[in-house]
């Protein structure tokens, strides 16, 4: 499963922790070692995902004997702890990344590591607006990218550990650039973090101060779901990203003007406002176009459920008696006296459709989504 025998988590937050227990639930015999505050490691302790727990100053103590460095901390400790470990020697060769969300500045810091470091940086397009280890999920890496930013020249063979680790949890490598990484990244996740941030940062006086943004349904829900991102990594990000992020937020307001202009000018440029409308549909499409997008890729149902006790139950148990694995489950809606809708997500495409036929089977009313 893995040819490295101890791997050393600097920052045990919610990724961190995903991974140690992903590794804990195949019962490795990796020896998992936490770096963190005393809260944090009593924690993990009594979670049982951490083998050995050091605090951050004990460096020279949890750096010896390390196969494996991934520094999982925000960006600006991670430069940090790069400086620190560029003063170091180990008696052994140590691989050592990262998973902070810019690459650029954090890999000319760790291309710098004197030997017998290695360094590569890496990023996986994983998490949630939740941050801490009570959150751990091991199935949070399943089919999502993760990018690699190997220094030029270097081989895969001498990042293979990081390689070991992406392949145990489902992750899908990416190799970029760091520079080619931040342009990219700053479009599809710093630039919607600060558009949804902004979204939620300016609901009116007007409608907070009646109480009105109760009111809102599910689409501005969703769009601001990652307003509740912590500012502690996102400084970071817009420091280390910060001409990135500008340019992609001049692209996005270039567009929400066009937009605007387009309704401000209706009827007579209703059709300006129709091709917006559908280059914004290819745009959502292009999202889910096949062998692409692979952290999306589940096959999706929709039931509809009786309002009633074990409602939920009976359309799960008879699932998980034919061994189908269902990767998420949503109640979508709930309404006194009228049927809820139960979202189902399934990795495979047969199992959605086995999943269809037993349910369909039973009475209920099944969809695709």
């Amino acid at each position: 499963m893995f040819s490295f025998q101890r791997i050393t988590f600097v920052g045990f937050g919610l990724l961190a922790s995903s991974l140690a227990a992903a590794i804990k639930q195949a019962k490795s015999k990796v020896i998992i070692r936490a770096v963190s505050s005393p809260k944090t490691l009593e924690r993990a302790k009594e979670l049982q995902i951490a083998d050995e727990t050091f605090g951050y100053e004990e460096m020279e103590s949890w750096v010896e004997g390390s196969d494996v460095i991934l520094l999982c901390t925000p960006i600006s400790v991670i430069l940090s702890f790069l400086k620190k470990l560029s003063q170091m020697k180990p008696s052994r060769p140590i691989l050592v990344s990262d998973i902070g969300s810019t690459k650029a500045e954090i890999c000319r810091a760790g291309e710098s590591l004197p030997a017998p470091f290695r360094f590569v940086g890496s990023h996986p397009m994983a998490g949630s607006e939740k941050h801490s280890l009570e959150f751990n999920d091991p199935s949070l890496f399943e089919n999502a990218y993760w990018f690699i930013c190997p220094p030029s020249g270097m081989d895969a063979s001498e990042y293979r550990y990081l390689s070991e680790i992406i392949a145990f949890v489902g992750s899908t490598p990416v190799v970029f650039p760091p520079e080619h990484h931040d342009q990219t990244v700053a479009w599809v996740s710093h630039m919607p973090q600060m558009a949804s941030t902004s979204l939620a940062a300016n609901i009116p006086a007007r409608l907070l101060d009646n109480g009105y943004q109760h009111f809102a349904g599910r689409a501005f829900r969703d769009m601001t779901r990652i307003a509740a991102s912590s500012w502690a990594m996102w400084k970071d990000i817009a420091e280390t990203n910060k001409p990135e992020i500008l340019h992609a937020l001049d692209e996005y307001i270039a567009g929400l003007k066009a937009t605007r202009d387009a309704i401000s000018n209706i009827p007579a440029e209703e059709e300006t406002l129709h091709r917006i409308f559908l280059q914004g549909n290819e745009g959502r499409a292009s999202l889910f176009a096949p062998g692409k997008n692979s952290s999306n890729s589940f096959f999706q149902l929709t039931v509809q459920l009786k309002d009633e006790p074990g409602s939920i139950l009976s359309v799960l148990k008879p699932l998980a008696e034919a061994k189908l694995n269902i990767r998420d489950v949503e109640l979508m809606k709930v309404r006194e006296n009228i049927a809820g809708t139960l979202l189902l997500a399934f990795k495979k495409e047969e199992q959605a459709n086995a999943a269809r036929v037993i349910l369909q089977s039973l009475g209920f009313v099944v969809t695709e989504r």
